[in-house]
């Protein structure tokens, strides 16, 4: 993989203050995501669409701040990709606001908004040591415990109990499974806790990875992250929590194996059995937590079933009897999105209309049609082919399952996601984008001294044609 040329100094102090920044927002942001659902729970008046509309103010402060710095010949390729979506969606974008300009606002966000998280992750870290990037997934690791411990209460209480409504104060008690509750724990809806999860997968093995000057007090905090995070993905009783960890952890491995580091592929065979140890042991001690992803999956832990299957390929290829009966440019940005139609009367009415469309793909092409599909597909598999090519070409073995963990991440949630109308997913997506190339940046970085001055490389050696004699090489080089 050819390296841009690198920068001669380390950054200005004055981009450095602003990288600080970002990764103060950065952890504001996962905060916010982590317990926003909790805190709309509260039902405080005049709350509820504040709370909902704050990540989308911390990513535009994010915007803000990456204006401000120099942008990183390393990720050309995908600044100049954005800025071609944004041009694609233009005319989308356009045929919306006929219908409803803030409809038109609100749905370019849902697509448009969120990659400068990407780009936010890589800005804030790409001039600091591996260490400083552990230290930030340190802590966002933890916030496996406290959602964990909420989601354990959870399922104690009885339905009708405030923690246990939807953020509109509705009884979910229709929405569990051998007679135990699916629970969301500090999110808003399940399938946002388990998107979380599937994100703070490549978080917690990132910090893992970078533990050997940890106290032993942390690393036995760290380690214990383990359990009550298979905990967390059970007792949600949701598929896209358990089965998606799960794809992400074949999907790692693959990776693993593909570059042929023999160190790294122990290490991923240790992984495997060691998480399958403590799903065992976990479904003996703590029945109930398993419940009700027992009951939905006819007792089986592990495995995809029948029923996952036809969702699956329902999700993919449902959607393409639908091509012909859906106008070119879609029905419009944003109507199938969380919270459209509570200020989108044409929203509303489509909603009403055709129902909720529930999966990626047939979202994609009801909200932009057989255009928006190639749009965005074309961007989305343009950015998992590129970081999955830097990963295999230039990631080293000290790195290598991290990195591996984070693309996982990115390839799973860039295929199958609903990243176009569901925000908090979108913005964990765009977090393991950054993440993946921060790791593979760490990789093939110029060296700096402690003044923060590139290190001199030696010349690369001069290459002798074999053969060649003595008179041969005086009279090649002109003399």
């Amino acid at each position: 993989m050819p390296l841009p040329p690198p920068k001669e100094m380390a950054l200005p102090s004055h981009e450095a203050a602003t990288a600080l920044k970002l990764r103060r927002l950065l952890l504001t942001l996962v905060l916010v995501l982590t317990f926003e659902g909790l805190a709309r729970k509260l039902q405080i008046p005049g709350t509820d669409i504040p709370i909902f509309l704050l990540k989308d103010a911390i990513v535009l402060i994010m915007g803000f701040y990456l204006l401000r710095m120099s942008r990183p010949p390393a990720i050309d390729f995908l600044w100049v990709a954005y800025l071609l979506l944004i041009v694609l969606f233009l005319p989308l974008i356009i045929i919306t606001a006929i219908h409803d300009p803030i409809l038109a606002l609100f749905g370019a966000k849902e697509y448009l908004l969120y990659p400068l998280v990407g780009f936010a992750v890589f800005f804030a870290f790409y001039d600091t040591g591996i260490n400083q990037i552990a230290h930030f997934f340190r802590w966002t690791s933890l916030l496996i415990i406290p959602t964990t411990i909420v989601a354990l209460i959870q399922i104690h209480l009885p339905s009708t109990h405030w923690l246990n409504l939807s953020v509109g104060g509705a009884d979910l008690a229709s929405f569990s499974a051998a007679g135990k509750l699916r629970v969301s724990s500090t999110f808003s809806f399940v399938a946002q806790y388990g998107a979380f999860l599937n994100a703070e997968f490549f978080m917690l093995v990132i910090a893992l990875n970078q533990m050997r000057d940890l106290k032993f007090f942390w690393k036995t905090i760290y380690l214990s992250l383990v359990p009550l995070f298979v905990i967390g993905n059970y007792i949600t009783g949701s598929r896209g929590a358990v089965v998606g960890s799960f794809m992400i952890v074949v999907i790692a491995g693959a990776l693993s194996l593909m570059k042929f580091q023999i160190r790294s592929t122990f290490r991923m065979a240790a992984i495997v059995l060691g998480l399958f140890f403590v799903v065992m042991t976990e479904q003996y001690l703590l029945p109930d937590e398993f419940a009700a992803y027992s009951g939905r999956e006819q007792g089986h832990l592990i495995g995809v079933s029948s029923d996952i299957q036809h969702r699956v390929f329902g999700a993919l290829f449902d959607w393409t009897g639908d091509v012909s009966s859906t106008p070119f440019f879609g029905y419009g940005l944003g109507i199938m999105s969380n919270g459209s139609p509570s200020f989108s009367t044409y929203a509303a009415h489509d909603r009403d209309l055709y129902g909720w469309t529930e999966s990626d793909f047939a979202s994609t092409l009801f909200e932009g049609g057989f255009y928006l599909v190639l749009v965005w597909y074309g961007f989305r598999y343009y950015v998992i082919f590129q970081t999955t090519q830097r990963l295999l070409a230039d990631v080293h073995e000290d790195l290598s399952l991290p990195a591996s963990f984070s693309q996982a991440t990115v390839i799973l949630l860039g295929i199958v996601a609903t990243l176009g109308i569901q925000p908090p997913i979108a913005i964990w997506w765009w977090m393991s984008v950054g993440a993946s190339l921060l790791l593979w940046w760490k990789c093939v970085e110029p060296k700096r001294n402690d003044e923060g001055l590139i290190v001199a490389q030696p010349p690369p050696p001069e290459k002798k044609i074999r053969g060649r004699s003595a008179y041969a090489e005086r009279l090649h080089g002109g003399r």
